[in-house]
């Protein structure tokens, strides 16, 4: 590693009564959050940046070699959890966060998905105390209890069948032989290792990652639970499409609490769409002006094969926003074709303007620059006069869906 990357997390193992590691706690290296009003202001940020790092800069497994990863989740965060796999993710509850009903109901949500919720920080504090019936882990702080407290003593008061106890802050071999004595079956703290610092770049939704997104999304032999994985492998993703899907009109009925729920709701294809949408809309150093033009196009396909039974919406959809996927992408567009595995129909239509979509990537492309007079021939269904009301409501459509996916 370079000595120019960047810290983008720090890890620190979490042992067992052997002395082995069994998962690893992940830092903020970017935002102090060491006071309570720092942790109150910036604690979602910062585990928004723990949570980029671990699961699209660097990738979790090489983090934590598939063991777990304990992570601080904030109040917002609780509510509204990354859509990853709940074996990856340990769930933190701050120490300051209060034992709501609110709050009390994330957590149950959390542990009904299969999560693994720790209290982080305990320190025999009565209002902590309110969320030991509700996790899985207590994280004892033993240089910081509360006075009259012991780490024995808690224990000893709260322990019951089910709810393992971590002692953290272990810095001497006494301290580690006397929580083992005590019944504590998990160790963290100094004595041990101290926080060591993940190096990499900090890429921004890089090119790559981006590629292999759309190769997944677009393959068309990947099913529902393929499409809903690949999403939710990405959180920030993850987060746009239940800020998406809970802002449109699908979203009527009750809220969106997670991806396969969207994907259920919303169905594969339209979900497709929007991830595509939004993936290239994360590139973020190319011109919006970019993301608004391919989106124009898309949509102009698309309402131009609603007025024909016989294609198909999304692929004209799709067709119409990869067709400028090189200047996304910094790739010719023939290579991009082949990266992505595109279809022959896809391909020729992108390439060469050839077949039903390729006719209608033709006259989308015209239609979006406005040169009207260049229309020799329409696609079978589609006459003149519909044109304008196509190129009103596209450019109508583009604007709401700018806004709906906060990209605007």
């Amino acid at each position: 590693m370079t000595d120019t990357s960047t810290p983008l997390m720090a890890r620190q193992p979490i042992l067992d009564r052997r002395g082995k590691t069994v998962a690893y706690e992940l830092l903020c290296r970017s935002v102090d959050v060491d006071s309570l009003k720092l942790q109150c202001d910036n604690g979602t940020m910062a585990t928004g940046e723990v949570l980029m790092g671990a699961f699209h800069d660097l990738g979790i497994d090489t983090i934590t070699n598939g063991l777990p990863a304990f992570v601080n989740l904030t109040e917002s965060w609780l509510s509204n959890p990354p859509a990853v796999q709940a074996h990856k993710l340990v769930c933190e509850v701050l120490e300051y966060i209060p034992a709501t009903p609110a709050n009390i109901e994330a957590v149950q949500h959390l542990r009904g998905q299969g999560f693994k919720v720790a209290l982080d920080d305990y320190t025999g504090d009565p209002a902590q105390s309110k969320w030991l019936p509700y996790v899985d882990i207590v994280k004892v702080d033993i240089s910081d209890l509360v006075v009259g407290h012991s780490s024995a003593s808690l224990y000893q008061q709260y322990k019951r069948d089910n709810l393992v106890w971590l002692a953290e802050k272990v810095e001497t071999i006494d301290e580690f032989e006397r929580c083992k004595g005590e019944g504590y079956s998990l160790f963290q703290g100094f004595f041990f290792s101290r926080p060591s610092p993940l190096f990499g770049t900090r890429n921004n939704d890089s090119q790559f990652a981006v590629m292999r997104l759309l190769k997944t999304l677009n393959n068309s032999e990947n099913t529902m639970l393929d499409i809903s994985n690949a999403i939710q492998s990405d959180p920030q993703l993850s987060y746009r499409i239940l800020q998406f899907m809970n802002s449109a009109s699908v979203a009527t009925v009750k809220e969106i609490t997670s991806v396969h729920h969207a994907t259920t709701m919303a169905g594969v294809n339209r979900i497709k769409s929007w991830a595509n949408m939004l993936a290239l809309g994360r590139l973020d150093n190319k011109p919006r002006a970019l993301l608004e033009q391919a989106l124009s196009r898309a949509y102009l396909c698309q309402m131009l094969a609603l007025r024909q039974p016989d294609v198909d919406q999304h692929t004209a959809y799709t067709t119409g926003m990869f067709s400028l996927l090189d200047a996304f992408i910094d790739l010719p567009l023939d290579e991009v074709c082949k990266k992505l595995e595109l279809s022959v129909a896809m391909t020729d239509a992108l390439l060469n303007h050839e077949g039903r979509y390729g006719q209608m990537l033709h006259l989308a492309i015209i239609i979006s620059k406005g040169n009207w007079a260049q229309i020799s021939t329409l696609p079978k269904g589609v006459t003149l006069s519909d044109l304008a009301e196509i190129q009103s409501k596209a450019f109508t459509e583009v604007s709401h869906q700018l806004m709906l996916s906060g990209l605007s």
